[in-house]
């Protein structure tokens, strides 16, 4: 990136068992999360998203790969048949949307919960 180019950002936050009434923008009016309330209202909000694997783990990994969860090498090569299993697991050389970020220049980091 030239130091002309407009700094990109994204931030991904990604959330399980919470309604989609519970969360700012789609229903919730409780004020308890205002910064969550800002970057809904002033970004860009994933709407339309599904999932092959209806697991937390599985769906964490096919989002942040781009792979479909019975497709996860960490699976295959133990279960041949493609079973998708709640204990979905990513290998180091596994490419995910932050090293993919990370090349194209973008800062990366993660917090919170990660099993995967």
């Amino acid at each position: 990136m030239t130091a002309a180019a407009t700094p990109r950002e994204l931030v991904l936050i990604v959330l399980d068992d919470v309604p989609r009434n519970m969360l700012p923008g789609y229903g919730a009016d409780h004020g308890l999360t205002p910064a969550l309330e800002t970057l809904t209202r002033d970004g860009a909000t994933f709407e339309s998203a599904f999932t092959t694997a209806p697991l937390c783990t599985p769906s964490r990994f096919s989002l942040l790969t781009g792979v479909y969860a019975s497709n996860a090498t960490s699976i295959t090569s133990h279960r041949p048949w493609n079973y998708v299993g709640f204990n979905t697991f990513l290998t180091g050389s596994t490419p995910t949307l932050a090293t993919r970020l990370h090349a194209a220049g973008f800062a990366t980091c993660f917090c919170g919960k990660y099993h995967l």
